[in-house]
């Protein structure tokens, strides 16, 4: 009788420690989770534009160069193009930026603008060969551009000759990088 006496006090006493226990949970009812989702469904849309410059923004939307922005604007500000020493041949490497001038030019941010291209040579030669040779490199990539769509009508050529060094030193180095011809878009 005494052993089933505390059989029953420890039966009593565990039932009243689990249903304290399941009461003190502190938490959130299923049923309360469930009613607080109705406002969780609305959408909200967030436009972002990225800061491209005009011009920039005009080549990409031509679609027709595959680059990135950061190239574009690289290609964009690729003004100056160099030639070999008694040559007025444009470099294979001067097209790809020349394209993206040329698609700008032809957009409507770069249309109404006027194009001059300064003609340039280093300082050996005659006063008449190198203005001469200066309007043949200008002329270079007047030509190209033309043949890309910009009217010709937009293109000013003119030839400094040797008169305008960026390098005024008497080597070679000096010299190639004289050897010129440059865009000046107004």
């Amino acid at each position: 009788m005494r052993f089933a006496n505390f059989v029953k006090a420890t039966a009593l006493t565990a039932t009243a420690l689990w249903l304290a226990g399941c009461a003190s949970t502190g938490g959130q009812s299923t049923s309360d989770v469930e009613s607080n989702t109705d406002f969780a469904t609305e959408e909200v849309v967030i436009e972002t534009f990225p800061a491209y410059s005009p011009a920039v923004q005009a080549v990409i939307d031509s679609g027709e160069i595959q680059a990135s922005p950061e190239e574009i604007e690289q290609l964009l500000a690729h003004k100056t193009y160099h030639f070999a020493f008694d040559s007025s041949k444009l470099k294979q490497s001067d097209y790809k930026a020349l394209d993206v001038q040329a698609i700008y030019l032809n957009s409507s941010e770069g249309r109404g603008k006027k194009i001059t291209i300064q003609g340039n040579t280093d300082e050996r030669g005659t006063r008449t060969y190198n203005l001469a040779l200066g309007e043949r490199r200008a002329n270079a990539v007047k030509n190209y551009l033309v043949s890309k769509g910009v009217s010709p009508s937009r293109i000013e050529v003119i030839s400094f000759g040797f008169e305008k060094p960026v390098d005024p030193a008497h080597n070679s180095a000096a010299w190639a990088k004289n050897r010129r011809a440059h865009i000046v878009i107004n």
